[in-house]
């Protein structure tokens, strides 16, 4: 049997045609927005796309900082400076600073004969290789130690010099079955940590002014790589003291036609923090720095100044003879400077 309809009021549905327009189906919400041009769509793309520095992994960071050589880097922010701030990092970067000086000169003590660079006449001139503008740059940063270096050479000697000769060049005050080490070296002799430190030891006995004129180094930095202000000036701890033997057993340059001599206020401090305002001289620095460019150009009235402390100090200081004749070097040093006769200076100083 077939069920009659039954109709219910209000649950009629109205003909889709003659709904009200509010009524009838409306558009998706994605389409009422506005459409966006291409070119905006394309940068908004890009824009998420695009990495910053800080975003980028720590091994591509080091290579960008490796291969730019750019030591501004590490400051742009703390968040970079702390990704290139590994020990791996550091040790890389000196290695690639000195690692054409060191290959073209390694365990070759330098011959006196030979120059090499175009400074000084009547020698024989071979140039060398490596950038003594970054090695400066390198040499001046705040996380240098002497135990980094000594790490960075030897992994470069493990790497590069395996099987090359090594000979030490610095002089030894005691012979070498006393030292219990060997002054000729040999092929694969190089010890980085331990031959520095035989010939530190040793430099520790020379007398004041020993190696003055004397081709004591090899070429371990260029000879156009600038010692840090910090470690000419002074005063030197034990860490610096060994950073400034290092560089000057390492064939700084501190005479000719190219050396760039640092300003007068640091040959002052030069001056009084190893010799003049220290009870007992550092001969460790005195035989690596002082050449006659210390007392060039020092202006008149401070070299009459410090004249006045230092012959005070001679006359009525308690020092020791061999300190006493040191003070009287510096003396005559700063007649020289001045072109005063010294029987002039001493007039001078007494009015």
């Amino acid at each position: 049997m077939e069920l009659t309809k039954v109709h219910v009021r209000g649950k009629r549905k109205t003909p889709a045609t003659n709904r009200p327009q509010s009524l009838q189906e409306q558009p998706p919400a994605k389409a009422l927005r506005t459409r966006k041009s291409l070119s905006t769509v394309m940068n908004t793309r890009a824009t998420r796309r695009r990495k910053t520095l800080d975003s980028l992994p720590a091994e591509i960071l080091e290579s960008i900082f490796l291969y730019s050589g750019n030591l501004s880097l590490p400051r742009v922010s703390n968040f970079i400076g702390m990704k290139l701030s590994a020990r791996a990092t550091l040790l890389r970067l000196f290695m690639r600073a000195f690692h054409e000086t060191w290959d073209q000169w390694f365990g070759i003590p330098t011959n006196p004969a030979v120059v090499h660079g175009p400074w000084l006449e009547d020698a024989q001139h071979v140039p060398c290789r490596g950038d003594p503008i970054f090695q400066s740059q390198v040499l001046d940063q705040p996380w240098i130690t002497i135990d980094l270096i000594l790490q960075a050479q030897q992994t470069w000697f493990e790497t590069h010099g395996k099987g090359r000769h090594y000979q030490h060049s610095a002089l030894w005050v005691d012979d070498a079955h006393q030292v219990g080490h060997a002054y000729k070296g040999g092929v694969s002799h190089f010890n980085a940590r331990e031959c520095f430190e035989v010939d530190y030891q040793q430099a520790a006995k020379w007398p004041a002014f020993a190696t003055r004129g004397i081709h004591w180094f090899s070429q371990d930095i260029h000879p156009l790589t600038r010692i840090p202000d910090r470690l000419i000036t002074g005063p030197w701890d034990d860490e610096m003291q060994r950073q400034l033997f290092w560089l000057c057993r390492g064939g700084y340059m501190s005479c000719g036609k190219l050396f760039s001599q640092p300003p007068w206020e640091v040959k002052m401090e030069l001056i009084r923090n190893s010799m003049l305002n220290v009870e007992v001289p550092n001969v460790v620095a005195i035989n690596c720095l002082y050449r006659t460019w210390v007392f060039d150009g020092l202006p008149a009235d401070v070299v009459r100044k410090e004249f006045v402390a230092l012959e005070r100090r001679i006359q009525w200081g308690a020092d020791s003879h061999q300190t006493r004749d040191l003070l009287r070097r510096v003396r005559s040093a700063f007649f020289l400077s001045l072109h005063m006769p010294e029987e002039l200076l001493m007039r001078y100083t007494n009015t």
